[in-house]
């Protein structure tokens, strides 16, 4: 089944030859392939061949609600280390992308609902690599250390990738990859800092609204409803704990309607929206009623700890110190640390570098973290101990330090109905 080529010499059907829609402008897009070929040069790639809808969205500026649909390949991307790029799609997507994206050297597989031509895409893809000169190439692939990167195909697809071109060697791609995406550009951080506002406008409107009564689901549907009335495309649908019944039970969601929770009882929201494209996920803990004296202790020793990670996070610093400089206040204060002291924040929730005890990756201006000391105290609040902590906001990395941008302000937060 051959591809569909551009039409000469325009080299587009409707939209062009600049996009109406573009996600990015123009110098944006230009600045990241040739940041990618830069960085392409350093580690011996010829050719970067993208498969994941972050990567495609990033790299081609491209957006698909069919991402979601395991069946249809939105799009591949390849970019050669020398001349313009190529993508593959299914044909009834090119106006699409057209409208969308800057490149126009856009290949369309015809009839892409079919099955055979699912399971002929990679070949396809193959043929086009070849077509471009790299058939006997080092072609990078969305693998490696950096990011847990994978293609989003079944085995059998990647296998007949491979198979296809038996001269080509595949190597990492992470680094050239992250390499980009690490550092954000001045429309990254102000699409990340626009995703913060309206993540803490959402957080606001749960202490606003609670009412007495209210199930873990009631809390869940005023921050969805709050971040799309303010302008977020998708709310995360966890993690969100409430009351002694869910304590310690993480990363579920608010699906459970059947539990609710009322004065005594605190609340862990570390919920994510998405604002075009970028992630805001900052987390807090919030008591329904007053809170303890002893919760206080450990609110404050997590702002410490906080406070103490922005002062050690600057351009050069591995980012396992700033972990160190977390679990360090935590310690101090008698809380028992966990793993992960942050992580970095944009397309993906999670991104490179984790804050860890063993990540080597040097800070650089243009990072941008989620910082977020998390800890317990002796133990469930349930069984009569303290119980659990956790304080995260974004941190932006600058030439000569870090500028925190916060989520509710550093109180001790409590539900409106009982104040």
């Amino acid at each position: 089944m051959a591809m569909k080529k551009p039409p000469e010499p325009q080299g587009y059907e409707m939209y062009g030859p600049d996009p109406h829609l573009p996600d990015i402008p123009y110098t944006e897009v230009k600045g990241r392939w040739d940041r990618a070929k830069e960085l392409m040069r350093e580690n011996d790639v010829d050719l970067l061949m993208l498969w994941s809808r972050q990567n495609c969205r990033y790299f081609a500026g491209y957006s698909s609600i069919h991402w979601q649909v395991p069946s249809i390949q939105p799009m591949v991307m390849l970019l050669p280390v020398d001349g313009d790029p190529v993508v593959i799609i299914p044909e009834f997507f090119r106006w699409t992308v057209e409208a969308q994206c800057w490149v126009r050297d856009i290949r369309g597989q015809e009839a892409g609902h079919q099955v055979n031509a699912e399971r002929d895409l990679p070949r396809e893809v193959a043929e086009v690599v070849k077509e471009m000169g790299y058939g006997k190439a080092n072609i990078a692939l969305e693998k490696g250390e950096l990011g847990n990167m994978w293609i989003p195909r079944p085995l059998n697809d990647i296998e007949m990738l491979l198979k296809s071109l038996p001269d080509a060697r595949f190597v990492d791609g992470d680094k050239v990859i992250w390499g980009c995406r690490m550092i954000k550009s001045a429309l990254e951080i102000d699409r990340l800092t626009k995703a913060a506002s309206i993540h803490r406008q959402a957080f606001q409107a749960i202490l606003d609204e609670y009412r007495p009564g209210m199930t873990e689901q009631d809390v869940g549907k005023i921050f969805a409803k709050t971040a799309a009335e303010n302008g977020s495309e998708w709310a995360l649908p966890g993690h969100i704990f409430c009351g002694d019944i869910k304590e310690g039970v993480l990363d579920t969601g608010w699906h459970f309607d059947g539990v609710t929770f009322g004065k005594g009882d605190y609340m862990s929201l570390d919920l994510g929206l998405r604002y075009k494209g970028y992630w805001a996920d900052m987390g807090r803990f919030a008591f329904v009623g007053p809170t303890p004296e002893d919760y206080k202790r450990g609110n404050e020793a997590c702002w410490r700890a906080f406070d103490k990670a922005v002062e050690v996070a600057k351009p050069g610093v591995p980012a396992k110190e700033v972990y160190d400089a977390i679990v360090g206040v935590e310690m101090e204060a008698g809380m028992m640390p966990i793993e992960i002291g942050g992580h970095g924040i944009g397309l993906d929730i999670h991104e490179p570098p984790a804050v860890t005890a063993t990540e080597e990756t040097l800070l650089q201006a243009g990072m941008c973290l989620e910082i977020e000391p998390c800890a317990i105290i002796g133990g469930f609040k349930k069984d009569g101990n303290t119980g659990m902590f956790h304080y995260e906001n974004l941190v932006i990395i600058t030439e000569d330090g870090a500028t925190p941008v916060m989520g509710l302000p550093r109180q001790h937060l409590e539900v409106a109905w009982y104040r």
